[in-house]
């Protein structure tokens, strides 16, 4: 039989790039768009095809089973993908939508021209008959679908994509309790209004594994904040969190984790087809639910592949065996990189001017050349397979996920180590932080504080100094991780926070209630192994024992960094916290071999 071709033009007054946003979230939409679920297999590499087998009941009874091959796509211009049917009417579907910007403007809104192509190969007379109601019932579905988020969001006061028809089904009376709950301990009412909002009013998949930093941006609040608030909901019952394992190549989400203590240090990507070792900047996320005991939110998959699925990807290609093939590529936004699915090589992505189609060649171990050129405001390139197989190539962007909370960030957070002290690793586990500043204090005389006042009065002078630390670090997102006699270490996620931390210890002193102490600060940053220490999630290793002995060389009343921090680092943000006086000196540090350049910050106001 014939393969039979349906298509659709339609010009919507929308910008290109918020069209992208809702057509290229293909499991949202195929969600609200009334579809049926679909179980995916694990990646597949047969008859040196990469894909995925999907499994699904249509209409909730029908059996079917296809071969989904991976999409392809150029972002905020176009996207397909293919599906090969194990049985059923309908042999092969290619599904693409084009995405034109239009010159016609409605006042300042500029318009989108969408373009839909369906091509059916049906298997017998049933197929032939069915294919025009699927083609014409899908393309109705996907403007439907436009036409409710401009409906929508005509009055609304934050961007929301469209959600299912119909109400969920929510414990109100348990919600109203721990609302109240909530509204006590995190004093920003308009976050917590909008999170009970977004739990009673969003489908399942909105629901499900939260990333709070995504959420305050949407809702245009400070991202501390919200994971204050977050955390707090967890605490109370309202959320639950868990651990998101992402694979460091790929960086889509393997595994979960409902605790700290379930997080392993190896995963398996079946995408990539190789086992990885966790760290803690990057490899694991914190996320939250809805607790069930609020609402019984859905774990289903309507669509694994979409471009939304991996965002951080601009272009994902298939390319056949033997094959030279012209593709497309967007402007590039900063760092990026080629790099092959399964076989996990990669060429790097310099910027020029005006490449004239540069060309990457394939062979069977791998990129020929270890980088390539494109223009940075896109284009396109040759690429050959001269492999016997088909790839698949993707051009990503090299940075992580700026709206992730990794769980070096949340480890560094002190309402985190104060509300969930028992989230440890599993005493068997080490992970290593690739960077972290370590910060550590000290008193200066506490020795003979205790002798000229006895134990008591100064033991509560120690322990209001405490107070005073606590306060200056929690303050610039920082934690104290444990104390040490008089001493105290603490870990920030960035380094900017800790030197501000140290400086506001050290310029707030002479107006506390501790202005007769004299503090020592240092600290040093760089990576770590995180571990489980008598139930304390403690950090150990090179950068540990730096913060140790950098702090042993202050004075009191002073600051002490490196050379080599201070100007990669410190020195354009110090200005803007407090003035300073600066000396550089070289010293000998305990059990290091060479001498160091430390800088010494002073009158600290």
């Amino acid at each position: 039989m014939n393969e039979k071709v349906y298509q659709f033009k339609r010009l919507v007054h929308l910008p290109r790039t918020k069209v992208w946003e809702l057509l290229s979230h293909t499991d949202h939409l195929n969600r609200v768009s009334g579809l049926f679920s679909v179980h995916f297999s694990p990646a597949q590499f047969i008859d040196r095809t990469f894909f995925r087998y999907a499994e699904a009941k249509v209409f909730g009874v029908v059996p079917m089973k296809w071969r989904e091959y991976p999409f392809e796509w150029v972002k905020e211009e176009r996207y397909s993908v293919e599906r090969v049917y194990e049985s059923g009417p309908i042999k092969r579907l290619l599904w693409s939508l084009e995405f034109k910007g239009s010159d016609e403007q409605i006042g300042d809104q500029s318009a989108t021209e969408i373009i839909g192509t369906a091509r059916f190969l049906p298997a017998n007379p049933l197929g032939l008959a069915a294919i025009p109601l699927v083609g014409v019932k899908s393309i109705k579905k996907i403007m439907e679908y436009v036409d409710l988020y401009i409906a929508e969001n005509r009055t609304r006061e934050f961007d929301r994509l469209p959600q299912e028809k119909r109400g969920w089904a929510v414990d109100k009376e348990r919600l109203a309790k721990l609302s109240e709950q909530l509204h006590v301990v995190h004093r920003h009412t308009g976050q917590v209004e909008r999170l009970i909002i977004h739990l009673t009013e969003h489908g399942d998949d909105e629901v499900l594994q939260m990333k709070p930093y995504q959420l305050a941006d949407q809702w245009k609040e400070d991202r501390q904040q919200v994971l204050a608030m977050f955390l707090q909901a967890t605490k109370i019952g309202l959320l639950k969190q868990s651990f998101t394992l992402m694979c460091p190549n790929c960086r889509v989400p393997k595994a979960s984790a409902a605790s700290m203590k379930d997080v392993k240090n190896e995963v398996h990507c079946d995408v990539c087809g190789v086992d990885y070792e966790m760290n803690f900047d990057r490899y694991i996320e914190m996320r939250f639910s809805v607790h069930p005991s609020i609402r019984q939110a859905t774990d289903q998959t309507y669509c694994i592949g979409g471009p939304m699925t991996s965002p951080h990807v601009l272009g994902q290609y298939r390319l056949k065996p033997q094959e030279m093939e012209i593709v497309h590529y967007p402007a590039l936004p900063g760092e990026m990189r080629i790099r092959l699915l399964q076989r996990n090589d990669q060429a790097a992505v310099y910027s020029a001017e005006s490449p004239n189609e540069p060309e990457l060649i394939v062979g069977e171990t791998g990129f020929e050349k270890s980088s390539v050129s494109l223009n940075s405001e896109g284009g396109k390139f040759r690429i050959w397979n001269q492999t016997q197989s088909e790839l698949v190539a993707v051009l990503e962007k090299v940075e992580w996920d700026p709206q992730a909370v990794t769980a070096a960030n949340i480890a560094s957070s002190q309402l985190f180590r104060d509300l969930f002290s028992k989230e440890v690793l599993s005493s068997d586990q080490q992970i290593g932080v690739e960077s972290l500043t370590i910060l550590f204090t000290d008193l200066k005389g506490s020795t003979s504080l205790y002798e000229n006042i006895g134990d008591a009065k100064a033991y509560q002078q120690v322990y209001r100094h405490f107070d005073y630390l606590r306060k200056w670090i929690s303050a610039n997102n920082g934690a104290v991780v444990k104390t040490i006699g008089d001493s105290v270490m603490a870990a920030f996620y960035r380094p900017k926070d800790a030197v501000k931390a140290a400086l506001e210890i050290q310029g707030n002193l002479k107006e506390s209630q501790v202005k007769e102490m004299a503090i020592k600060i240092g600290l040093y940053t760089g990576p770590a192994i995180v571990v489980n220490a008598n139930d304390l999630l403690d950090y150990f290793g090179h950068t540990v024992n730096m913060a140790a002995r950098i702090q042993q060389q202050s004075q009191g009343h002073d600051v002490v960094v490196s050379y080599k921090e201070w100007t990669e680092e410190y020195e354009q943000s110090v200005s803007t916290f407090y003035a300073c006086e600066m000396e550089v000196f070289r010293a000998s540090l305990l059990g290091i071999q060479d001498e160091v350049e430390l800088i010494r910050l002073t009158n600290i106001q």
